[in-house]
């Protein structure tokens, strides 16, 4: 059972904080490092489309149209995830492999407006609107996929929190069950020689669980089960093992800046690892830590709760192995 964590921190985006978390990740032990998300995960995405004209961004909020977005997705660099590549080569860090977060089309989607009123929320957006997510952002989500691999993450993962925003008891803005299957599962197929996980955030519901296990080559579900104890209820080792899925649990809150106790991190992993049937890897916090940028006006104070919030995970599954014999 290995140790891991989503991606952001809240740290000021440089070349030698990149190198730092690395280092620092490297000395408490932590098994497979994401690339650090020092910037926004989602400006990391769209402004390089903003770059080429093909997004605009006012105010942090970023504007498009159908006719805009109908050009073939660009090729793009993802500057972070190549500095990290280069500092844990040029420092000869050792980790057990490396993974690579890209946010996830129907998220990226969710964040542009094809409407200047944005008082109608995610109804105005790409999200809405079926074919810009299948004609564009789908195929540019692919592609980052593909282009993550080449790097050499061995591992993958599909940040999609706005999975929650429309899968409910019902599905909005004209999506299907099956739609949202055949999106994912094409994005996912471009990550050759990388295995591939998906993480969400939130609450979760049975459809929305029913759906992701159901896309095609994704093996890990990322979902947090601390500050939603809740979620542990909808596991079903059955289903897990059908699908041949493994759960990804996340196990102290990314939400709040209490750094939580290892017995406490332990018993969450232990009621995950149980309802999953022991289908569990690749343990982490709830979220990234990017959240917690603000919270103390510090950055050097909220940088250091979360290294020690990673070390908890590390010690709780240290513990939970001893005793269980994982």
């Amino acid at each position: 059972m290995r140790t891991s964590h989503v991606g952001s921190f809240p740290l000021t985006f440089s070349k030698e904080n990149v190198a730092r978390v690395l280092k620092d990740l490297q000395r408490i032990g932590l098994d497979v490092p994401t690339y650090p998300q020092l910037r926004s995960f989602i400006d990391i995405y769209l402004r390089p489309l903003e770059a080429v004209g093909m997004v605009q961004s006012r105010r942090g909020i970023y504007f498009s149209t159908s006719k805009q977005l109908e050009a073939s997705p660009p090729r793009i660099r993802v500057e972070d995830a190549e500095i990290a590549m280069d500092v844990v080569s040029r420092e000869k860090l050792m980790f057990k492999a490396l993974r690579g977060p890209v946010t996830g089309a129907f998220t990226l989607a969710s964040r542009v407006y094809l409407s200047e009123d944005i008082s109608k929320g995610l109804q105005a957006t790409a999200l809405a609107n079926r074919d810009v997510v299948e004609n564009f952002f789908k195929k540019f989500v692919a592609e980052l996929v593909s282009y993550m691999s080449s790097l050499g993450y061995a591992m993958v993962f599909l940040d999609e929190p706005s999975l929650t925003f429309f899968i409910g008891r019902r599905i909005l803005y004209g999506w299907s069950e099956d739609g949202v299957i055949e999106i994912l599962s094409y994005i996912a197929k471009a990550a050759t020689g990388s295995e591939i996980g998906m993480h969400i955030c939130g609450h979760l519901n049975p459809k929305l669980l029913d759906i992701v296990m159901r896309v095609d080559r994704v093996k890990y579900l990322s979902f947090e089960f601390s500050a939603t104890p809740s979620n542990t209820e909808l596991l079903n080792k059955k289903l897990l093992e059908q699908y041949g899925k493994v759960i990804s649990p996340g196990i102290v809150a990314a939400s709040n800046t209490r750094v939580e106790s290892i017995d406490e991190a332990y018993t969450t992993l232990s009621k995950v690892y149980s309802k999953a049937g022991g289908r569990v890897d690749l343990v982490s916090g709830d979220c990234g830590f990017g959240g917690l940028r603000g919270s103390l006006g510090d950055e050097e104070k909220e940088y250091r709760i979360s290294i020690e919030k990673l070390r908890t995970v590390i010690e709780a599954v240290k513990k939970f192995c001893q005793l269980e014999k994982c």
